[in-house]
């Protein structure tokens, strides 16, 4: 059996059973008897919340550590997406440190969950799906599972889950750690009960030196807070070129067309979009719109307000693989996975949440292809890499739909106008490497008979 940290080693586990503790379960559970009547119908009439919840209730799913198993277990947790692309490049540098390891990884929704699985593919031992934060159910998951350490990606903060480890001296590291000025302010509120938690783990490896700062000002002891970087600068583009989207959009860029890319859309952007591009339309009637949304149950909410707007479309799962011309003018990528394919051959692309205020998506796959790229004003989730990229005259940045329909009709007036906005963008993000070696060090200080190297 892997051997475990001492409780000692891990901080200080006194958070089961504290005041702050009992209060939270008190609340909890009458949260959840009180709202029953609504969030019971809100979870089953729900076909995405329906089909994990057995899995987060411990009936299924969770991986066990057989007794004749005494690999080093680490069980990383990566809530949705953009936490489970962050972890790609930790979990492969630590599968090449620690060959021996047994790799967990788990996640919240469903499309965190299908992305560990496209981009894990034996890189993991296995996946599931992150457990309730109920008094028990916690620790029944780490007894059947047993990691070594648990690692949180970016900020999770699950008060029974944390307890339940600190209790079996599981260290708890939290990587590429971040807390938005809108979140810091909120934890603020309720230092009293989160200080205590965060003196409980072993150690938190933030983005920046602001994020770090904020951890400390939130109660966590300086001498466990270091800057490991951001892991997301860290993933490497996927191979795109060979894909059916990629070929297709490549043959319309061919025949003459140029696309525009709208990834990660939230509901209130598409219509601005679809304004925006048709105004630019007018002045070149060879531009294109791909839209993405980030929901895959908005998919046909979307087509309607395409429909309604009167403009020619066609759902990406509508179209053979090896089809010829598109007429359509709108494309409506109602697929997972495809994504980045398609920022790869964009001509021009927008990065969706950040026209209305959902804090952003990440930049960095269009950039990773070379492609200019428009932000709306709301990129508070990912402030330091816009910073970055907005200081490096590498991220086009409007304040809301005039402003956009104004580039795109200065792009549709010239297709080539922001090339080397998108030229930028791609060099800049070559130079900012090095965060999985830092924060891979943060977990394996933490793996019991593993050290980081100085």
């Amino acid at each position: 059996m892997a051997k475990r940290a001492e409780g000692k080693e891990v901080g200080r586990p006194f958070l089961p059973g504290s005041p702050g503790h009992l209060l939270y379960n008190v609340l909890l559970g009458t949260g959840l008897v009180v709202g029953a009547p609504a969030w019971i119908p809100w979870v089953l009439l729900s076909r995405k919340r329906r089909a994990n919840l057995p899995d987060r209730f411990g009936l299924r799913g969770a991986p066990r550590q057989t007794p004749m198993d005494s690999r080093p277990t680490v069980w990383v947790h990566a809530v949705s997406v953009g936490e489970t692309l962050a972890a790609v490049p930790l979990l492969r540098l630590l599968r090449r440190r620690v060959p021996d390891a047994r790799l967990l990884i788990s996640s919240v929704t469903l499309t965190g969950r299908e992305t560990a699985l496209k981009s894990l593919s034996g890189v993991t031992d296995e996946g599931f799906f992150f457990p309730f934060d109920l008094p028990g159910l916690c620790g029944r998951f780490l007894d059947r599972v047993r990691p070594d350490v648990v690692v949180i990606v970016e900020t999770e903060i699950w008060p029974n889950f944390i307890a339940a480890c600190a209790s079996r001296g599981i260290p708890v590291v939290i990587v590429n750690g971040r807390l938005s000025k809108r979140s810091f302010s909120g934890y603020m509120r309720f230092r009293w009960f989160f200080a205590p938690i965060l003196r409980t783990l072993r150690t938190i490896s933030a983005q920046t030196v602001e994020d770090a700062e904020r951890f400390v000002a939130l109660g966590a002891p300086r001498e466990i807070v270091t800057v490991g970087g951001n892991l997301k600068f860290d993933v490497s583009p996927p191979e795109t070129g060979a894909l059916p989207l990629s070929r297709l959009l490549l043959r319309e860029k061919a025949a003459g067309a140029a696309w525009i890319v709208a990834g990660s859309t939230h509901d209130g952007e598409e219509a601005q979009l679809l304004r925006a591009f048709l105004s630019a339309r007018e002045r070149n009637p060879s531009i294109r719109l791909l839209l993405a949304p980030r929901h895959p149950e908005r998919f046909d909410a979307v087509e309607d307000l395409i429909h309604r707007d009167g403009v020619s479309m066609v759902r990406r799962t509508a179209i053979p693989d090896e089809a010829g011309h598109l007429p359509e003018s709108v494309l409506l990528l109602d697929t997972v996975g495809e994504l980045s394919g398609a920022y790869a051959a964009a001509d021009l692309a927008f990065v969706g949440g950040s026209l209305v205020p959902k804090g952003g998506h990440n930049v960095l796959e269009p950039s990773w292809h070379g492609v200019p790229t428009i932000v709306g004003p709301h990129m508070e989730n990912f402030r330091e890499i816009a910073d970055v990229f907005l200081a490096g005259d590498a991220l086009i940045r409007v304040a809301g739909e005039e402003e956009l329909a104004d580039r795109l009709t200065r792009f549709a007036a010239d297709p080539h106008l922001f090339r080397e906005t998108g030229r930028r963008a791609k060099e800049l993000l070559e130079t900012f490497r090095g965060a999985s070696e830092a924060n891979t060090d943060a977990v394996l200080s933490a793996l019991p008979g593993r050290e980081a190297p100085r």
